[in-house]
């Protein structure tokens, strides 16, 4: 298994379409919204990470996904919560978590942790659904705390048309530092059970 940087268009392009698909099939189903270009800010400018089955695996082929930038190369998604206290450069937003397969979001999550040590992260901060479906404990399972009020998502609406609430989250400080910790974990604990678990860049 292997959790690639994905840098070219093509690659990017696969990333895009993937995302689309798993957010209008998976779970609660939604959508961006037609007049919102944030999704493809981050997608056009952020660092995009995929996971594959296999080395050789063709972009096609991704199993899930994530995307995450610093605030010295693209702003926050909201205005809250106010993160200005941190260097821009060390305050990291991820977003656009997605999968294809069972299980493969939670190695992507996992994962997630390696990156942000590897980007000398000193807070993570991340928009989680609150509303209609409240997928909170997912993050928070991770050391991930609210950090804020709960937010309307303006740049997307479920399949149905209705309004998206999110809450955002950080972790920092010993949190951050467990949450680097296993995703390294991830890595190496995979390589001594005998399973090929690799980060290419």
């Amino acid at each position: 298994m292997e959790l690639r940087q994905l840098t070219t268009a093509n690659e990017r392009k696969a990333f895009a379409e993937r995302l689309s698909l798993a957010r209008a099939t998976k779970g609660l189903g939604f959508h961006e919204t037609t007049v919102s270009r944030v999704g493809i800010s981050h997608i056009s400018y952020g660092d995009l990470w995929g996971l594959f089955d296999t080395s050789d695996a063709p972009p096609e082929s991704m199993m899930a996904g994530f995307a995450v930038h610093d605030l010295a190369t693209l702003p926050q998604s909201f205005s809250k919560p106010d993160l200005s206290g941190y260097p821009p450069g060390r305050v990291i937003e991820g977003g656009e978590l997605w999968s294809l397969c069972a299980g493969a979001g939670k190695i992507a999550k996992a994962l997630s942790g390696a990156v942000a040590g590897i980007m000398r992260a000193e807070v993570v901060l991340i928009y989680a659904i609150k509303s209609p479906v409240d997928i909170t404990d997912f993050y928070a399972a991770e050391g991930f705390r609210a950090a804020c009020e709960p937010v309307v998502w303006p740049f997307a609406e479920t399949n149905s048309g209705s309004l998206i609430v999110v809450q955002p989250m950080i972790i920092t400080g010993a949190r951050l530092d467990r949450y680097v910790e296993r995703g390294y974990d991830a890595i190496f604990g995979a390589r001594e059970k005998g399973r090929v678990l690799v980060i290419t860049k």
